[in-house]
């Protein structure tokens, strides 16, 4: 489908069909497909083609050349399905179980819970253990402070690129957009350019991702905004003020809502990473600050199906 009031009507029974069983083994073993795909492939091509001892100019134009494929071929599957399901009864069915299955609603709140609850009632090494699914440092160095930042900052990622991202790309262009988002996301995390491994090979990449994520992630950060106002022990001025300041949106929104500074220097293995706080509010971060962080999650992904169930009624309607 072409997106437009189409996708949007679709788009709300996603959401609500991703966050009741987006993380049951089973169902996420189907609707999960491409995703996995998209990965393996990822893999694949970083093996074959990302090799040290060809030239850093070698290896930039080849990272450039397997983007732009994972971004044809994307939106060539998405527009084969296009015509592929059009003339079926139920190829409406067919769409939004693929939609769904790009949607990941359910499993960063379900990690987000699982390291709270690990903190209160397990303590700080079963915290580590559960915050690893929410992050890519390094969780062995990580204090209880440093958990919940990295808890509450990799829930704010994942509700970016797992949820607003790809609603975004689908209501803009149906299921061509929705997976080229997933294409170019799963590609970013395989070989974005993080570390010398991937500094010329994933920089085409990276690029893409940033400039496909841009408008997605400043709706994210405005939806936790709006979400303040329906969260005990949020700030919704102080919301609005971080994001207006500091990058990436979503992680300076949640940072202001909920009084904390998250980002900030860390140590993975044995090398210093000098990155800059986001926000201004305390770095000693408790478990306690979660379970404000699990509301702003959910009513962020309520206001979005609200918004584009209200945009598929104007369209439809005006």
């Amino acid at each position: 489908m072409p997106g437009g009031a189409e996708s949007l009507l679709l788009l709300p029974i996603a959401l609500a069909l991703a966050a009741l069983a987006g993380d049951w083994p089973v169902v996420d073993g189907v609707l999960g497909l491409p995703r996995r795909l998209a990965l393996r492939s990822a893999d694949w091509f970083d093996r074959r083609l990302n090799r040290l001892n060809r030239s850093p100019r070698a290896r930039l134009v080849r990272g450039l050349l397997v983007a732009a494929l994972f971004a044809v071929l994307a939106v060539a599957a998405g527009l084969a399905l296009v015509v592929a399901l059009r003339p079926l009864p139920y190829g409406y069915a067919v769409e939004l179980a693929v939609v769904a299955g790009a949607l990941q609603v359910r499993r960063p709140w379900n990690r987000l819970r699982t390291t709270m609850r690990a903190l209160e009632w397990k303590g700080l090494s079963a915290g580590r253990d559960a915050v690893r699914d929410l992050t890519d440092r390094h969780a062995l160095t990580l204090d209880e402070h440093g958990v919940v930042r990295a808890a509450v900052e990799g829930a704010a990622r994942a509700l970016d690129g797992g949820v607003v991202a790809p609603a975004v790309w689908y209501a803009l262009a149906g299921l061509p957009g929705i997976l080229l988002w997933t294409a170019v996301d799963a590609l970013d995390r395989a070989i974005g350019d993080r570390g010398p491994r991937h500094d010329r090979f994933g920089w085409a990449t990276a690029r893409l991702h940033a400039a496909l994520g841009w408008v997605p992630a400043r709706l994210t950060g405005l939806l936790l905004v709006l979400a303040c106002p329906f969260v005990p022990r949020t700030r919704t001025a102080e919301a609005a003020r971080t994001l207006a300041a500091a990058v990436p949106a979503p992680v300076a929104a949640i940072a202001g809502a909920l009084d904390l500074s998250l980002g900030g220097p860390r140590r993975e293995g044995e090398v210093m990473v000098r990155a800059p706080w986001i926000g201004e509010g305390r770095a000693r971060a408790v478990p306690a600050d979660i379970r404000p962080a699990l509301a702003l999650y959910a009513v962020a992904c309520l206001l979005l199906a609200g918004f584009a169930g209200a945009g598929a009624a104007a369209l439809h309607y005006f």
